[in-house]
């Protein structure tokens, strides 16, 4: 039985892509656009914002000193998350940094022996953050041109990881193993370096490698009107709660790539407390671009991508819940 649904899972997908391969072929100025244009926000947004902490967050995991800075939290990460100090230093670079470097960050851990694989499961339910440069810089202040609201969104997105990883503490897998690492003598630091900038340059290619496929592939939804359908469908629900604003695009289409999706939420015409709200959720959710850029780094410890996905869609109804509340006192 399991063998038959993968079997049609996989059908399912073939079709999918040949679809995609199809639109391409059919009309590739507009596609060679769109994947230009998400090569272009790469190279000018995500390259010079992430690289650096690709870099300098690999080096320090090479050079052994992160458990060491990290066992002052132990207790308190222990007691709170159950996991490791280490994890302390990983909420804090991804709240600092941004997706995906959490993600890379419990890879690196695991893969080297530090964490294991439940331990690695647990922290990424808090561990994979936005940044502030994001929430405040672009959404908060360009896009929705109210800090204020950046503010409450970058708040009850950390506020509400910090929840997700209260709600996953007691998370166990059967097998608590850990990475069959060897033991590798002392390198010396022109080794480190090299080996630090080549894994830092291959992480940062596939990320900007999912962000062209994306932007590409919203424009293919969209011009199959399939994107339409699904925007149709959440303002219909979102018309039950009172909100009659153009908002289901924006929900939409940040389901798949969450920048794409806040900027169509700036375009709706809607309240600044239903675009906060609705953006923290989105922002927590992360998008389906995201999640790839994540779990090609987190496949190597092995999480179950089920439990990742549940994870962020929990992340994204409290960060919710946080914005609403907040919403409600201060706009």
């Amino acid at each position: 039985m399991k063998a038959f649904e993968t079997k049609k899972t996989s059908i399912f997908l073939s079709l999918v892509i040949f679809a995609i391969i199809l639109a391409f072929v059919f009309n590739p100025e507009t596609y060679m656009q769109s994947t230009l244009n998400g090569i272009l926000i790469w190279c000018t947004a995500v390259l010079p914002a992430l690289f650096p902490f690709f870099f300098l967050t690999k080096l320090l995991t090479s050079l052994n000193l992160v458990q060491q800075i990290s066992q002052i939290f132990k207790p308190i990460t222990t007691k709170l998350f159950n996991v490791p100090g280490v994890s302390s230093y990983v909420f804090l670079m991804s709240v600092i940094s941004g997706y995906p470097v959490g993600a890379k960050l419990i890879s690196e851990l695991y893969t080297t022996g530090q964490i294991s694989r439940s331990e690695a499961t647990r922290m990424s339910s808090f561990c994979s953050t936005s940044g502030p440069l994001f929430i405040l810089g672009t959404v908060g202040s360009e896009l929705f041109l109210c800090r204020g609201a950046g503010l409450i969104m970058l708040a009850s997105h950390i506020l509400g990881a910090f929840l997700n990883g209260l709600l996953y503490r007691k998370y166990k897998l059967k097998e608590n193993d850990y990475a069959q690492t060897k033991i590798k003598k002392e390198e010396k630091i022109d080794n480190i370096l090299g080996a630090t900038i080549y894994d830092s340059v291959i992480s940062i290619l596939i990320v900007g490698g999912y962000v062209a496929l994306f932007f590409m592939i919203i424009d293919v939804l969209t011009n199959f009107h399939i994107l339409s359908f699904f925007s149709e469908f959440f303002n219909r629900i979102f018309e039950l709660f009172g909100i009659c604003d153009d908002v289901g695009r924006g929900v939409s289409s940040g389901i798949i790539e969450v920048t794409r999706g806040c900027v169509d939420l700036s375009t709706s015409g809607a309240t600044i407390k239903t675009l906060t709200i609705l953006a923290t959720a989105l922002i927590s959710w992360g998008g389906f671009s995201i999640h790839f850029q994540a779990l090609t780094f987190l496949q190597k410890s092995k999480i179950k991508v089920s439990v990742y996905f549940l994870q962020k869609f929990t992340h994204s109804i409290l960060s919710m819940l946080v914005a609403v509340v907040l919403s409600l006192i201060f706009l």
